[in-house]
């Protein structure tokens, strides 16, 4: 065999590193994206924590994309009607949806719904984490959960509690807590959390479950208390706020549920496209200022996670609530 020459090697190792380049999966986002504004639809109104996080997260997203980054609230029907829209969009990543603990609670209260929030979107990154926190009026006779519990129990049926409507985060929160104590208390449903925050404080019934978000300013300005956060570490927002996982309460030791905020994009969304917003997003989360910025606002955020992990997520978490509404005995609507 003759000797190879320099030429004839640089020939054979350009056309490995060619075929190489050919045969190598593609990391990079498609070519031009993103071409036009990106829609981030928010399902619930403004000042709700998806909508929130959009608004931030959108006007970042836009600086590194070089496109605008348009949030728009499509509310109604618990959220199905902006989840829906997204659904039935392109699949060019130029439609997304700031979803929220919603989207998994609902198999578990709805007969019929116009999506499969597992099969018919594209998960892109859980943003943020919303803790939970039990809460009464600032007149309540008890500082500690052990107490509230203990006046529960001596007085069954005499305490009644808000949530922001059957089926909502704060209705099933309160249902897997008051099934952990076996406890016997009436649920008064109202049309969101701000009515029923207003009859909390006064005084109309006794305690309500709510996100810390929502809860964070009528706790700062005395109207009401927290007794306890339901997360296993303490929550930044509320440093004065026990666990229910620190009480003596040992059917409490390991109560922990909290809500959640995602972006997601409807179903067949480029993988390149959905690891690329991934990246950018979770960079800008080490970001001091922009982290600064989600906190004032009151976004924890959740732990980095992939595309992959964040499915993952979603379907333990939607198998949690489901687990959750038939110990309840919550029927279907």
């Amino acid at each position: 065999m003759p000797p190879m020459t320099t030429r004839s090697f640089l020939r054979a190792a350009s056309a490995l590193v060619l075929s190489a380049t050919i045969l190598a999966p593609q990391v990079h986002a498609e070519p031009g994206y993103p071409s036009k504004p990106i829609l981030i639809v928010a399902p619930f109104p403004p000042g709700n924590s998806s909508d929130v996080a959009a608004r931030i997260l959108g006007e970042y997203l836009s600086g590194k994309l070089g496109k605008p980054v348009i949030v728009e609230n499509k509310t109604g029907a618990s959220g199905q009607i902006g989840t829906g829209f997204v659904a039935r969009s392109q699949p060019d990543g130029h439609t997304l949806l700031m979803t929220s603990t919603s989207s998994t609670i609902s198999p578990a209260i709805y007969r019929s719904i116009p999506y499969n929030i597992l099969t018919d979107f594209t998960p892109i990154l859980r943003v943020a984490v919303a803790p939970m926190v039990l809460l009464v009026p600032k007149n309540a006779p008890y500082d500690r959960l052990e107490d509230f519990v203990g006046a529960v129990r001596q007085q069954p049926g005499q305490f009644a509690y808000a949530t922001a409507g059957s089926g909502t985060i704060q209705h099933l929160t309160s249902a897997a807590f008051l099934a952990r104590l076996n406890l016997n208390v009436q649920n008064v449903p109202y049309r969101g959390s701000p009515q029923a925050l207003t009859d909390l404080i006064g005084g109309q019934v006794q305690f309500m479950f709510d996100a810390v978000l929502s809860a964070r300013p009528h706790i700062e300005s005395g109207k009401l208390k927290p007794l306890a956060v339901a997360s296993l570490q303490p929550v930044a927002m509320l440093p004065n706020a026990r666990t229910a996982a620190s009480s003596t309460l040992t059917d409490l030791r390991d109560f922990e549920i909290e809500g959640w905020v995602g972006l997601m994009g409807p179903k067949g969304i480029p993988a390149s496209i959905s690891q690329r917003l991934n990246a950018v997003l979770q960079e800008g989360m080490r970001d001091p200022a922009l982290r600064e910025r989600l906190g004032n606002a009151g976004i924890t955020l959740a732990p980095p996670n992939t595309p992959a992990q964040f499915a993952a997520f979603l379907r333990t978490d939607e198998r949690r609530w489901g687990d959750i509404a038939t110990a309840a005995q919550i029927p279907k609507e």
